[in-house]
């Protein structure tokens, strides 16, 4: 099995985690005309918001996510995990800092969109206890409850 570690984004980390966030959206992009830009504003997300890195024993980074939080909940803005890594525990890692973090802040709502042909997706949130809230056109709410 692979192992992994969860550390805090650094500024020198942003080439790295846009191109993670690149290569994990890939298959969806000619599928998904309307999907946003998912690599935009990764730099200043490092220094604006909550983003952790997940990275493997040779220092490459393997995963990301993106939390911001808010006066009420927090948001996760992005979690991505590179196509060779799904499957090995990256993404229920990264979910389990961000919910760790929300709690320890005095919050307990966690929330995000994604898009609502992304199925798989879909899935690995629902099996790690989201629930779908809203739909609005292509996005799909989900949160979770912390309690």
């Amino acid at each position: 099995m692979s192992s992994f570690l969860i550390r805090s984004a650094r500024p020198d980390d942003a080439a790295s985690l846009i191109d993670v966030v690149a290569a994990a959206y890939a298959p969806w992009r000619a599928r998904l005309p309307d999907l946003p830009d998912v690599t935009a504003g990764l730099a200043s997300d490092i220094a604006e918001a909550v983003v952790w890195v997940a990275v493997s024993e040779d220092g490459s980074i393997v995963g990301g996510l993106v939390l911001v939080p808010a006066r009420l909940d927090t948001h996760i803005a992005n979690l991505a995990v590179v196509p060779e890594w799904a499957g090995k525990g990256v993404g229920q890692a990264l979910l389990a800092q961000a919910e760790s973090h929300t709690r320890a802040n005095g919050q307990w709502t966690l929330r995000l969109t994604t898009h609502r042909d992304m199925a798989p997706t879909l899935r690995f949130y629902h099996r790690h206890g989201w629930t779908e809230t809203a739909r609005d056109g292509a996005r799909v709410f989900l949160e979770k409850c912390l309690l």
